[in-house]
């Protein structure tokens, strides 16, 4: 039996079997071993089997930069 890792962060490169994969949790990096099945993967959760250990991941979603209006200028 596996160790189950759940994790929030974001998958960094697309998943790959056969691959590493590289999850981003605040500041740090998580390099697992290589990638054997990708059990589930959808927008906001991904689930996946390396080697050692079964990856369930929420995923956060990437900031979206809103767009702000143009300054307005003061008429005279």
């Amino acid at each position: 039996m596996k160790k189950t890792v759940e994790v929030s962060g974001r998958i960094l490169f697309p998943l790959k079997e056969g691959q590493r994969a590289v999850i981003q949790r605040g500041g740090e990096m998580i390099y697992t071993s290589l990638v054997v099945e990708i059990i589930e993967n959808r927008s906001d959760y991904v689930c996946f089997e390396t080697m050692n250990s079964v990856y369930q991941v929420s995923l956060i979603p990437l900031p979206i930069k809103a767009a702000l209006p143009e300054p307005l200028a003061m008429c005279a």
